[in-house]
């Protein structure tokens, strides 16, 4: 069975300061060639996985929401008219403030989506101009309040950590303000300085200074609280929700599930088969336009490599993982599992780890050192 669907959207009104991610402007007649094209590689697709059923949809960016009415709701009747959708599926749409309207939302919800999920960032006009963001705080609390007036129940709110110079009371404020809305999901995103990005250029130029590791660890520490405190559980390091509110799409990806993505940069993981495609619009869709496939960069995964995957992912999650269960699924021999028990034996000495009923899990400091810890499976 096919978990989930991914459609990257890469338009956008403006790179921010971080952002690593591919994506362009919404030139005119641009969306229209692209939902074209996005349907054609849909085609071709439907015709090798046309049996698998979506349990979650996500659409992404860019930012999908920039499209115009029209446009969007084309966009979005793709996924009906090309596949077979489950009943109890997730279908999240990503969104920007600013760019939603009572129109947008209505298509959205009439086409099925069941989750939003807002960029609010910060709540601090002057961090959202740092950070290069073009909406303001007003935005954000009228395109969520218009989000629940249409009917939606699943919301979630982006919120960026570590961001050089907010003090942790204007931190405190902002995760009170986004609780103030009272949403089921909040993503907390530690600041990370992406090669390539103005971020990177002003960090080589010294305009800016990175939080060191203890002054992000308090940050992070803090939203913990905070959030607990409200009712949010950690169900992944950078994810809180509600009971029953987890990110469906994504918790199947960390799980290993397999899902398929459409878009210039998006990427794919069906079986053992792993691809992306290639990050340029134009060559995307005159690929399509000629009827190819878009170029694609492709690697074909061992079990070992696999098992690793899922092991290093699923530990993300408060969940934890079961090295007997991954190790069988994948037909990993014995020696290997006995080199991964070893490991957390190691972690648990240094309190990194816990086992509770046959699953291994990080302990508050392991969540802290967590890619430290990833990097031991990989030795």
């Amino acid at each position: 069975m096919m978990a989930g669907l991914y459609i990257h959207v890469p338009f956008c009104d403006g790179k921010c300061r971080y952002c690593a991610f591919y994506s362009v402007r919404n030139a005119p007649g641009s969306a229209d060639r692209y939902i074209a094209a996005v349907n054609r590689e849909m085609t071709l697709m439907r015709e090798v996985f046309s049996a698998r059923k979506l349990d979650t949809v996500y659409i992404g960016g860019g930012t999908p929401t920039i499209l115009d009415e029209k446009n969007l709701a084309a966009l979005l009747s793709l996924v009906a008219c090309n596949f077979s959708v489950s009943k109890n599926r997730e279908w999240t749409v990503e969104a920007n403030p600013g760019t939603l309207s009572r129109e947008k939302l209505a298509a959205m919800r009439d086409a099925g989506v069941t989750r939003i999920s807002i960029g609010a960032q910060s709540f601090d006009s002057s961090v959202l101009s740092q950070l290069g963001r073009r909406h303001s705080v007003d935005q954000t609390r009228y395109s969520f309040d218009l989000a629940r007036s249409l009917g939606f129940k699943n919301i979630g709110i982006d919120l960026i950590a570590c961001i050089p110079g907010v003090s942790l009371q204007l931190w405190r404020d902002t995760i009170e303000q986004a609780l103030d809305l009272q949403p089921e999901h909040i993503s907390v995103y530690a600041l990370s300085v992406e090669e390539g990005t103005e971020l990177d250029r002003m960090n080589k130029r010294g305009c800016v200074r990175i939080l060191s590791e203890k002054e992000q660890l308090g940050t992070l520490h803090l939203a913990e609280k905070l959030l607990g405190d409200a009712g949010y559980g950690r169900y992944e390091i950078s994810n809180y929700s509600r009971q029953g509110f987890e990110c469906a799409h994504n918790v199947s990806a960390w799980r290993g599930g397999e899902y398929m993505g459409f878009g210039p940069a998006a990427a794919s993981h069906v079986g053992a088969m792993r691809w992306s495609n290639a990050p340029d619009l134009d060559d995307y869709a005159g690929r399509l336009e000629r009827g190819e496939h878009p170029q694609r960069e492709k690697e074909s995964l061992s079990p070992e490599t696999q098992a690793m995957e899922m092991l290093v992912f699923g530990l993300r999650m408060a969940e934890g993982v079961s090295v007997r269960r991954i190790c069988s699924k994948f037909g990993v021999d014995k020696a290997e599992e006995h080199r991964w028990e070893s490991v957390f034996d190691r972690l648990v000495t240094n309190g990194l780890a816990v086992r509770k009923d046959g699953r291994w899990m990080l302990t508050a400091g392991g969540r802290d050192l967590a890619d430290a810890v990833a990097v031991e499976f990989m030795k």
